[in-house]
């Protein structure tokens, strides 16, 4: 689905969270559980870019217990390429249950709930340490095209430092508040995608002439601010079949990098206002086809 380069795979390598997705269905009391998958931000966006035909890095840092192990190897038969994906005691591995249940108003709802496969009932995710991360960075052979992250952990803002240095096109989709690493996150950054559920005040961008701002929108689509223009508002794909909204923004996300490799858009300098929009719209049309299926990668599986 992606153009390759030179004979060669675009690559994107991603830090970030790679929980273990445990999607549920309730009716009264009766659990069933639909699928267990490698969920998250960057869990998502890894393996939906690698289904596209990219050659995907995931850089994580899970445990060994029987979770984390599968989580890798579920990385693995999405095609993604878990050389920097350990399974040690001090790593650290999460597991979402998603549940989907009728409420009492008899509407469906999703219900979420965070724990460890040890016992612990909290989001455990271990990420880079700054040496770790310095290593990490230090050992790749070549720079990849992309370069992701949806965590300001200090590690993973120095990663993103690093290639930005090196010209690597950075994208960030925080799941943070507003604050002095979150802001850092940012300068080190070329796209930064978030919405407005999580961040409805976008006062943080004005600080800032050298991005591609992307917020999006829910049922009212999205918009983005290039550079020093003003914020441009781009219609959503209406689907009248919609039957889970899991993983919709991961899909939006994933479909845009991909659109950017198709049209050679892989360096700063060669995104602008025309080419931006077309790759939004084709976003939003996978994004929108998505949500026809359960779950975040049901569009995979079907």
């Amino acid at each position: 689905m992606n153009k390759e380069k030179q004979g060669k795979k675009l690559t994107c390598l991603g830090v970030g969270t790679f929980p273990l997705d445990n999607l549920q269905e309730k009716n009264g009391k009766d659990v069933k559980t639909i699928y267990q998958h490698v969920g998250g931000t960057c869990g998502n966006v890894m393996s939906i870019l690698a289904w596209m035909g990219w050659h995907t890095l995931p850089a994580a840092r899970l445990d060994d217990s029987e979770t984390g192990l599968l989580i890798k190897a579920d990385l693995e038969s999405y095609g993604c390429d878990t050389r920097f994906v350990s399974n040690t005691p001090d790593g650290g591995t999460t597991i979402l249950d998603i549940i989907h249940k009728t409420g009492r108003d008899g509407k469906p709802k999703t219900a979420y709930m965070a724990h460890s496969p040890r016992g612990g009932r909290f989001v455990n995710h271990r990420f880079w340490t700054l040496k770790q991360a310095q290593a990490l960075f230090d050992s790749l052979e070549e720079m990849p095209d992309v370069f992701f992250f949806d965590r300001c952990a200090p590690g993973n803002i120095l990663l993103a430092q690093l290639f930005h240095e090196r010209g690597v096109l950075v994208y960030y989709e925080p799941n943070e508040p507003v604050d002095r690493n979150f802001l850092r996150a940012v300068a080190a950054s070329d796209i930064v995608k978030f919405s407005n559920e999580k961040h409805p005040d976008v006062s943080f961008t004005e600080g800032f002439t050298d991005k591609l701002f992307i917020q999006t929108l829910n049922e009212k689509g999205l918009r983005f601010k290039l550079r020093a223009e003003g914020w441009i508002t781009i219609p959503p794909e209406h689907n009248p079949h919609v039957v889970d909204g899991e993983g919709a923004g991961d899909w939006t996300t994933s479909a845009f990098i991909n659109e950017m490799g198709h049209h050679h858009m892989l360096t700063f300098d060669r995104i602008h206002l025309p080419n931006t929009w077309h790759c939004l719209q084709e976003a939003q049309r996978v994004a929108s086809e998505s949500v026809s299926y359960i779950g975040a990668k049901g569009l995979i599986h079907h």
